[in-house]
């Protein structure tokens, strides 16, 4: 049977769509999908596929990233090279919440932070070497 799932995106309520998405684009390097409104009111981005939606809101006090919530990250992304990635995002500016680091979970994986505060995780399977 085909997969009934097609694909899945955060959804981020932001202050301002268009400096956003300019973030994600330039600092991210995620691609801009769809921008809607004048001033814009609405964008999806997406990298490699994944996808996240981008929502102005009139009053930015309401935006409650996860991490003012206890939780870690308000979106997380596997990826096949987290330092690689790191490293890309790096040179061009993130704010990183956290380095590289191997979790003892099995997953190699950093954080940044985007403009509006929300915590973007990116990890890579890697389990603990085994044992001698």
């Amino acid at each position: 049977m085909p997969s009934l799932f097609l694909r899945g995106a955060p959804y981020f309520p932001v202050a301002d769509v268009a400096a956003t998405t300019v973030y994600y684009r330039d600092t991210l390097g995620f691609a801009v999908e769809y921008m809607a409104g004048h001033p814009p009111e609405f964008a999806i981005v997406s990298r490699d596929g994944c996808a996240l939606m981008l929502r102005r809101v009139l009053d930015p006090a309401r935006i409650r990233p996860m991490e003012a919530q206890g939780g870690t990250w308000d979106a997380f992304f596997w990826v096949s090279d987290a330092t690689r990635l790191a490293d890309e995002l790096s040179s061009r500016g993130a704010v990183f919440v956290y380095p590289v680091t191997r979790q003892p979970y099995g997953t190699l994986e950093f954080a940044v932070r985007d403009r509006d505060g929300h915590v973007l995780g990116f990890g890579q399977d890697a389990p603990a070497p085994a044992s001698s």
